[in-house]
């Protein structure tokens, strides 16, 4: 029994993540669970949480809350909450004329503010509720935050971005507490869901056909699969042509297919499509999807490509001219093909160990094979251990200095660590190799912008723009929810 161990069982469990960088906190606050509950092995801290009953569930509670932040405040994130009071809820309310019935639901709500922020807004812009029937729902899978959740009492700290009116409107204060009015509260109700292991929809809880699924700050620390399998459920949570909001930049490298990704100056949100034929509604735990796509995504969760599903590069190449010192397309034999789809299939089930097996074989015979290189380094950076994914980018650089793909991944290690002029200079070699490199230009306009640098943000903008205006309008652009070219410069004309 050792720590890996207890963090497969976590994911499994949750959906959380641990990255390598993060290993040695985890330890701590599992040993401080340990220490108050007076055990003294690791395996035993395991076995009470795979028992699976009411003491494990009750310390499985207590874990989360270590392991996660449930900090959060009343129109968290103003410009998402613009976006919401114009145009996303005016026009929910609009097609739910007929029925005069919305359905919200805020996943991950912890304490409450989010859905009492939601039930003010509609409020506001409805007026007289009377003739709704508005319907709320707040999931967390923390019991103690939505017994909080539940009271509608803050502090002040809630509030700090909060209008004095509506404070003042919504609230009383108590001896320097704020407690909500009980109209707002009464929109609002409460369930503890677990979005990984949960059933959704959940019918007989009416957590189903959502108008508007909201889920913000959740995904961060979701790993990859976590993140796939939750998105099917609010899929299927969710009426056609309702919306998903997420986090910023949370869903890159995910399959959006199904839904429309909208831009606006605030934020992406994304709307489920009609059907267009007949599917199954039932409650899923997972739907597998591929989510490797065919060209190069920038997003959070490194991603591993498919080389078992789409085959070798090499098979679609032809070999290097005699004159070119780099000798990095030549087709591979056929037992070194092999071992190379193995590989990445056993990447694809996180079977990192014997995956670098194998890659050490095909290395040993083949020490200039740039795939094997390349597919080291986003293993290594899966496991959040970035130093040795940089060094295993560098040695595939040096096979082949003009490939793209390692720079990519360096960017976003760069990113997913906060080294934004790392992130910046490696963008920078991808544009200097793909002068027309659409996902770089738009990587940049965005540090530039994190950064404060407008001008430099819009002049990325305005090159990407001239990008997209070069493709045929109907082409599809996947690492942007399959939005196509016409539709994507129609709204980065907006930001």
């Amino acid at each position: 029994m050792n720590i890996e161990d207890l963090i497969s069982l976590v994911t499994q469990h949750t959906g959380l993540k641990t990255r390598e960088q993060d290993k040695d906190t985890f330890k701590e606050k599992i040993w401080l669970r340990l220490k108050e509950l007076k055990l003294n092995l690791l395996a035993d801290y395991y076995q009470l949480l795979a028992a699976f009953n009411s003491k494990s569930e009750e310390e499985w509670e207590k874990l989360f809350l270590l392991l996660t932040n449930t900090e959060s405040y009343f129109f968290r994130d103003q410009g998402q909450f613009n976006l919401l009071r114009n145009p996303i809820i005016p026009e929910i309310i609009e097609r739910q004329q007929n029925s005069k019935s919305i359905r919200i639901c805020s996943a991950g709500c912890s304490t409450g503010e989010e859905p009492y922020s939601l039930a003010i807004l509609l409020k506001e812009l409805i007026g007289d509720l009377a003739q709704w029937n508005l319907q709320i729902w707040g999931i967390d899978i923390n019991q103690e935050a939505l017994l909080k959740a539940r009271k509608g009492i803050y502090s002040a700290w809630s509030f700090r971005s909060v209008d004095e009116e509506i404070q003042r409107r919504y609230f009383r204060e108590i001896k320097n507490q704020y407690h909500l009015e009980s109209s707002i509260k009464q929109m609002v109700k409460f369930h503890q869901v677990n979005l990984v292991k949960d059933l959704l929809p959940q019918p007989q809880l009416d957590l189903k056909d959502f108008d508007l699924i909201i889920c913000r700050n959740v995904f961060i620390y979701f790993d990859t699969q976590a993140v796939s399998n939750v998105l099917d459920k609010f899929y299927h949570s969710l009426q056609p042509l309702g919306y998903l909001l997420t986090g910023h930049a949370e869903l890159y490298g995910q399959n959006l297919s199904r839904f429309e990704a909208k831009l606006f100056p605030d934020s992406i949100i994304y709307q489920r499509q009609r059907e267009t034929q007949s599917h199954n509604f039932s409650p899923t735990f997972s739907q597998k999807e591929n989510l490797n796509q065919s060209l190069v995504t920038i997003n959070n969760e490194l991603k591993i490509e498919n080389y078992a599903q789409k085959g070798l590069e090499t098979k679609k190449t032809q070999p290097a001219k005699k004159t070119d010192p780099i000798k990095t397309n030549y087709q591979l034999p056929e037992n070194d093909e092999h071992l190379m789809e193995e590989a990445a299939k056993l990447v694809q089930e996180k079977a990192y160990d014997l995956a670098i097996n194998k890659l050490n074989q095909v290395l040993k015979k083949q020490p200039r094979n740039f795939h094997a290189y390349y597919l080291m380094a986003q293993i290594y950076a899966n496991r959040g251990k970035y130093q040795k994914a940089s060094e295993y980018c560098q040695k595939a650089l040096a096979i082949n200095s003009f490939a793209v793909k390692p720079h990519y991944l360096l960017a976003q290690m760069a990113e997913e660590t906060g080294d934004l002029e790392a992130a910046k200079q490696a963008f920078k070699k991808i544009i200097y190799l793909e002068h027309n490199s659409l996902a770089a230009y738009l990587a940049l306009s965005n540090i530039y912008q994190q950064e404060g640098e407008e001008k430099r943000s819009k002049k990325m903008l305005f090159t990407a723009l001239n990008i997209l205006r070069q493709l045929p309008p109907s082409t599809k652009i996947p690492e942007q929810g399959n939005l196509t070219a016409a539709e994507l410069i129609s709204k980065l004309e907006n930001v």
